[in-house]
């Protein structure tokens, strides 16, 4: 299976295609005439989409589906042979624009940069492209951290890998040829745990760097049973890293 048809079947399965693919059918089964299967159809629909955007539910949900590992102070990471930043989304110069966009891999960037400054490893390694072709979004992030004063000799590029099992595969062919057995990984908070799992598994003795660890949404009040874009949105994120995980595991790749 491709990355680009694992994306396809994620997106399908994500909460906001399946509401609405849901009340679509409905909305034919109304066209049929066939009035208590649209109804039916339509309520469910519905229902999916409120549940999946109410705070109160998923933040009761979510950390049944995701495994998220602490945050940790600079001071208190070890040392390792690199530190591997993994791509989320960059966005490449353009015609009108002669400088690119970190967009949601920003503050991986930056927490690779600050980990180099604190002297926790002598190289960086970015991982990680899109289907835009080149540059790929790894050559992105290199050109952010040499704006971060990173040399750039110690910047090593991956930019081959589009899913997390080929960072962790790739990433660990580039090590083997630059000794490298020890490494910090730094990625978002929800994706950290099939990360971890898959570096591991590709042989690399791995310490977790997260960027964040979502807290616990609790207000205890009639707010929390309103639909949140946001909420959704976060759900969406974490039911993406659950799927992704019974696959990976499924598949022998963690």
């Amino acid at each position: 299976m491709s990355p680009w048809t694992e994306d396809v079947l994620t997106l399908l399965a994500m909460p906001l295609s399946l509401g609405i693919a849901t009340a679509a059918a409905g909305l034919v089964a109304m066209a049929l005439r066939r009035r208590r299967t649209a109804a039916g159809l339509l309520g469910l629909g519905i229902a999916w989409l409120w549940l999946w955007s109410a705070p109160a539910f998923v933040s009761r949900a979510t950390p049944l589906l995701v495994k998220q590992h602490p945050v940790i102070a600079v001071d208190a990471v070890p040392s390792a042979d690199a530190i591997v930043v993994l791509l989320s989304h960059t966005t490449p110069a353009s015609r009108q624009r002669d400088w690119p966009l970190a967009s949601t891999t920003a503050d991986s960037i930056w927490h690779g940069a600050r980990l180099f400054a604190a002297g926790k490893a002598e190289t960086i390694v970015v991982s990680g492209t899109d289907w835009r072709g080149k540059p790929s979004g790894a050559d992105v992030m290199k050109e952010f951290l040499l704006t971060l004063e990173v040399p750039a000799p110690a910047v090593l590029v991956e930019g081959d890998s589009r899913n997390t099992f080929q960072n962790a595969t790739f990433v660990a062919r580039l090590a083997a040829q630059h000794d490298i057995e020890t490494i910090l990984l730094v990625t978002r908070g929800l994706h950290m745990n099939r990360a971890l799992a898959a570096f591991r598994k590709a042989g690399l003795d791995t310490f977790p760097v997260p960027l964040s660890r979502q807290p616990a949404y609790r207000s205890g009040t009639l707010v929390d049973y309103v639909p949140s874009v946001w909420t959704l949105n976060y759900a969406s994120r974490c039911l993406r890293e659950w799927l992704g995980t019974l696959t990976y595991d499924w598949r022998g790749w963690i």
